[in-house]
């Protein structure tokens, strides 16, 4: 299959000398582009959600942000794939980091002149659903445009280490400012940085792979293309199965558990929360980190598979512990070997396809972890209101996720020993 290897800009090189990513312009620019993007969206969903809470007093509707900004992410993920293999990837991510920049500035002016309601967040909210969808299907597919194949692992590792570093520092840099200057401050500033971010997306300079046929194909018959392309493939079928499976069983009980095992079990308090939630992005900063350094080439679904029955036994472990240090332990262990698991196959999956579906196989699987996150939130809720306890739950979950690896580790011959 073919798969596009770098044109580097700064020099000619060996045939068999592979460039480091880190003297990649391409992948520079989309490192700092990631980083500032990243660190926006953070600053956007905490400092909205705060707003909600502190200032409007409406707690109880948090949940009506959360349902406005994941469904149209959700519906356009089906289609953002195959936008992505259509058109510029790159102007696909400038576009949705310059809009989103224009959209806080509106934000910010909308603060200036009073009237900010929970409607407010909720319209703003949609929009970066469907901006988020765009822009996640066209990163994951531009990577392996920018960076050698044999480079993946560590490049994806890279981009996924930044995102992680976000979620743990960008809610406390925004409770920073947020205290000492005032919410338009931090819009505003959220604004600055997407635009920025689009100013480095812009100055990336990507060749744009062109269908070998030569032919123009209409919008839904390549979108057909794409589903036909995994449903073709026995490996790809079973990693977004696989996708499917863990976003279903783990998500919600992670989520929506989390808060209720610190409250029901540990009998904690809010900084405790905030202790575990460090806990496990710093796990999957730590992972992200192990997998960049090691840079797998080989056996990568091999490494992913055995990492995922440890994810489970982590998160089957959490439920058994009755101290903080013992749960940020868990959850610790449980967020490194999720890196593990996610960043080899995500490296694998863009080394395996074709350039010109990179876009609608990386949008299915970005569905696929996203789809069914709403369903896992009311499978979790249902069984709750059965008053089966949260750590019962994260138990039998945990317990469900390592069985479910070590089934495909074994049946599957071909993915454990694919490289």
């Amino acid at each position: 299959m073919a798969v596009n290897d770098i044109a580097m800009e700064e020099a000619t090189v060996e045939p068999k000398e592979i460039p480091s990513i880190f003297k990649n312009r391409n992948f520079l620019l989309l490192w700092g582009a990631a980083l500032l993007s990243s660190f926006g969206i953070s600053f956007f969903l905490f400092s909205q959600s705060w707003y909600v809470v502190n200032v409007l007093g409406l707690e109880a509707s948090l949940g009506i942000l959360y349902i406005a900004v994941s469904i149209p992410r959700v519906l356009f993920m089906i289609i953002s794939g195959t936008v992505a293999d259509r058109y510029s990837k790159t102007k696909i991510m400038f576009l949705s980091d310059f809009i989103r920049g224009l959209l806080l500035i509106g934000l910010v002016a909308w603060f200036l002149f009073g009237g900010i309601t929970l409607w407010t967040f909720v319209t703003f909210a949609f929009f970066f659903g469907i901006l988020d969808a765009f822009f996640w299907a066209a990163e994951s597919a531009v990577i392996p445009s920018i960076v050698h194949k044999e480079n993946l692992t560590r490049g994806n590792s890279v981009i996924q280490m930044t995102n992680q570093t976000s979620f743990i520092l960008a809610p406390m840099l925004a409770g920073i400012i947020i205290a000492f200057g005032n919410y338009e401050v931090v819009f505003a500033t959220t604004a600055v940085m997407l635009i920025i971010a689009s100013s480095l997306i812009f100055l990336m300079r990507v060749p744009e792979g062109k269908d070998e046929d030569g032919e123009e194909k209409e919008f839904w018959e390549t979108f057909k293309e794409g589903l036909l392309y995994v449903k073709q493939s026995r490996v790809l079928l079973i990693i977004v199965l696989t996708t499917v499976f863990l976003n279903l069983f783990l998500v919600g009980p992670m989520t929506m558990g989390l808060p209720l095992f610190v409250k029901n079990i540990l009998d904690g308090t809010s900084v405790d929360f905030s202790l575990l939630e460090a806990g496990l992005a710093g796990g999957m900063l730590v992972g992200s980190v192990v997998i960049g350094v090691l840079n797998l080439k080989k056996n990568r679904c091999k490494v992913a598979l055995l990492s995922l029955i440890f994810t489970g036994i982590a998160f089957a472990g959490l439920s058994f512990t009755t101290e903080i240090w013992m749960s940020i332990l868990a959850l610790g262990i449980f967020g490194i070997s999720l890196s593990v698991t996610n960043i080899p196959f995500i490296a694998f999956v863009q080394s395996l396809i074709e350039e010109k579906m990179l876009g609608r196989v990386m949008g299915l699987i970005s569905l696929a972890s996203m789809g069914l996150i709403p369903v896992s939130y009311l499978l979790t809720s249902g069984v709750l209101a059965l008053g089966i306890s949260i750590d019962h739950i994260m138990a039998v979950v945990g317990t469900l996720v390592s069985l479910y690896a070590a089934f495909i580790y074994l049946k599957f011959k071909e993915l454990r020993e694919i490289d």
